[in-house]
């Protein structure tokens, strides 16, 4: 028998004025996770939704089980055992879990089912859910989960399909590091039970964390696959840029933070209120001086970003003082932050940090708005396009154009959006929440670079992450967030990595 379960060749997807797949060959074996990997638009999604019937291919043949087969819809798809891990959950937030985890079943193979009983659909997705280690109630309601949750269901449904190829696109983006370690520990787990798995994904990290082989995509074509026993992280970022990269961090100009003379930012016994959501933050202390990247590394539920809110008057402040340039300030609300020169870049860009509907030049001079206007009311859009233009040429944004609407950029993109609004709006203190996360890798080069420039320039950086190699790379010093409280700040040349795994707890993912 071969050893090949699902193979393409010479696959070719085009949409009006593009070509998505420009002739891929292609091979999943039996019992194995197949990364694909790639920058964004290099062709990752489409080959899985082709795959899993979602896209109609143009040209080329799918070959399963050493036979080949059309998949022209869904249906055909799943027939196969073919099913796709939406990288947006694709469940019903109304219906309980374990109805969303049957409902794929129900006409599988095209017959009308007749209706099952409670007791049937309960024991159907309590036997997937302990397949996938999610220890909740099948009759909770989808909507009430999170976002890891709802990703593990996605797998319980795929596997109540009893699919045996599953394409997980993407499937870690919305997920915290420990979401994703657990997913890994589910993918293992299925591979052991006899599962394929066609893993998407942009982070290079992953592909070592849980593949047994990689492939890489790029403007639509394979260009590299291989063991991943016999590759390593910097070839597979070659082939996906296409280029070497000379730095996966930038180099730090001169003496680590140069902090002398009065901080830009300093902090002093911060407590936030116990009515606010999330973690409360306790005794909070750190200073932040012009030139330096001051890293608050913690994990999920230490609060740094519940920090990152406080300190732009989002998250109530009951105790503690906050200084700029020396001065005692209170800052009551973002607008009274932006006035000071305080600027939060959230974790979650598209839905708190820009206006999707917005184009590029509208989010840029967003925040002072009045500045571009007649009278400060009267919106000048050509004095809109030339400020952003300097900003867009600054930060290398991508496709150049003011008018293009923020929406359609990829997530890099974004990133470098909302920094220009903070950069065309003065900051003093710009703090950044994981500014590389759920971004390519050729994007997190780019982003880590501008930050480190920023900082040469003079500009103050709190840099708010999980990623310790982030930190340790980027930052000056490092404050260790544990449970909403600093458990210590160090010299980054004066600490390991193991240091500061131990000091979070053990746990600490990398880039």
């Amino acid at each position: 028998m071969s050893s090949e379960l699902l193979a393409t060749r010479g696959l070719v997807k085009e949409f009006p004025g593009v070509v998505a797949l420009k002739g891929v060959d292609f091979d999943l074996r039996y019992s194995e996770i197949h990364a694909l990997v790639g920058q964004n638009g290099a062709g990752k999604s489409t080959f899985v939704k082709v795959l899993a019937g979602v896209y109609s291919p143009t040209r080329g043949e799918i070959y399963f089980k050493g036979v080949r087969v059309s998949i022209r819809n869904v249906r055909d798809a799943k027939k196969l055992g073919i099913t796709l891990v939406h990288q947006e959950a694709t469940l019903a937030p109304n219906l309980t879990v374990a109805e969303n985890i049957v409902l794929g079943t129900l006409g599988k193979n095209g017959g009308v089912l007749a209706p099952l009983k409670t007791s049937d659909i309960l024991e159907i997705a309590r036997k997937y859910l302990e397949i996938v280690g999610l220890s909740i109630d099948p009759r909770t309601k989808v909507g009430v989960l999170g976002i890891g949750e709802k990703q593990l269901v996605q797998v319980a449904r795929a596997l109540a399909e009893d699919a045996s190829v599953v394409c997980l696109d993407e499937p870690t983006s919305p997920l915290t590091a420990v979401e994703a370690e657990r997913l890994f520990e589910v993918m293992k787990e299925l591979k052991a039970r006899g599962k394929s798995m066609i893993f998407v994904t942009h982070r290079v990290e992953e592909v070592f964390a849980v593949a047994d082989r990689v492939t890489v995509l790029r403007d639509g074509y394979k260009v590299f696959s291989s063991e991943v026993s016999k590759t390593d992280p910097s070839e597979v970022v070659k082939h996906m840029l296409g280029r070497e990269i000379e730095r996966f961090y930038p180099a730090k100009k001169g003496a680590e933070g140069g902090n002398a003379g009065v901080p830009r930012l300093k902090v002093v016994g911060l407590t936030t209120s116990q009515d606010g959501k999330g973690v409360i933050l306790r005794d909070i202390s750190l200073e932040v001086y012009p030139g330096e990247v001051l890293g608050v590394v913690g994990l999920l539920g230490s609060g740094k970003t519940e920090l990152g809110k406080a300190l732009i008057g989002m998250n109530k402040i009951v105790k503690g003082e906050v200084y700029l340039d020396g001065v005692r300030v209170r800052v009551r609300s973002p607008v009274e932050a932006l006035k000071l020169g305080i600027f939060y870049v959230p974790e979650d860009r598209r839905r708190e940090g820009l206006v999707g509907i917005m184009s590029i030049a509208e989010n840029i001079i967003l925040p002072k708005v009045w500045e571009t206007s007649e009278l400060g009311l009267i919106r000048v859009p050509r004095r809109e396009v030339s400020v952003a233009r300097k900003w867009i040429e600054f930060l290398k944004v991508v496709p150049p154009e003011p008018n293009f609407k923020v929406m359609y950029l990829s997530g890099g993109n974004q990133q470098k959006v909302v920094i220009a609004k903070a950069l065309k709006a003065r900051t003093k203190v710009l703090i950044l929440d994981e500014p590389t996360f759920g971004v390519d890798v050729g994007a997190k080069v780019e982003i880590r670079k501008l930050i480190r420039s920023l900082a040469d320039e003079g500009y103050s950086v709190l840099l708010l992450t999980s990623d310790v190699d982030e930190a340790l790379a980027l930052c000056d010093r490092i404050a260790v967030l544990v449970n909403g409280r600093v458990v210590g700040t160090y010299r980054t040349s004066e600490i390991s990595r193991d240091f500061l795994v131990e000091l979070l707890g053990g746990r600490g993912h990398g880039s």
